[in-house]
């Protein structure tokens, strides 16, 4: 490619994120999480008076992605008990303790951090999900098998 090749080429990408990764990665818990349903029920406020194509095409993704969202659940969520709020967060919690074991093999300060501040039966509940999910994960390598036959690699 060519120095004056990259106009042209600039004016065919888009920062817009795929449907895919606003689905599963920026408001992957739309649905158990409070705070991510808010985020993504105001960002289609926002983009609502989109005047870029990227924005008019992320709004238009992140309609059809609502059209997957009932209003009842939505209040439900809103509506969260105590028990409910507390679940959803130690298995979110476990979730990021399994994952920094597996990739740095310790928990960070901050992830540590957060761990210690909860109740010692939530702490203990958190440490046997986070083993929980260890374990499934390295029967899954053990195994030799994957979540999926998408997996980048296979």
């Amino acid at each position: 490619m060519k120095t004056k090749q990259i106009n042209s080429v600039l004016s065919k990408l888009s920062n817009c994120p795929s449907k895919w990764e606003l689905d599963s990665i920026v408001y992957h818990d739309r649905t158990s999480n409070v705070k991510t349903l808010t985020a993504f029920l105001t960002r289609i406020q926002d983009l609502e008076k989109a005047k870029s194509a990227e924005e008019k095409q992320e709004l238009g993704y992140l309609l059809e992605l609502l059209e997957d969202l009932d209003e009842a659940e939505c209040l439900d969520l809103a509506n969260q008990t105590d028990d409910e709020s507390k679940d959803s967060f130690i298995e979110a919690h476990s979730r990021t303790c399994a994952i920094e074991i597996l990739t740095e093999g310790k928990l960070s300060f901050a992830t540590m951090n957060t761990s210690c501040k909860l109740s010692p039966n939530d702490f203990i509940l958190c440490s046997k999900r986070t083993q929980d999910l260890l374990n499934a994960i390295q029967g899954l390598v053990i195994k030799g098998e994957t979540l999926s036959k998408d997996v980048a690699g296979t």
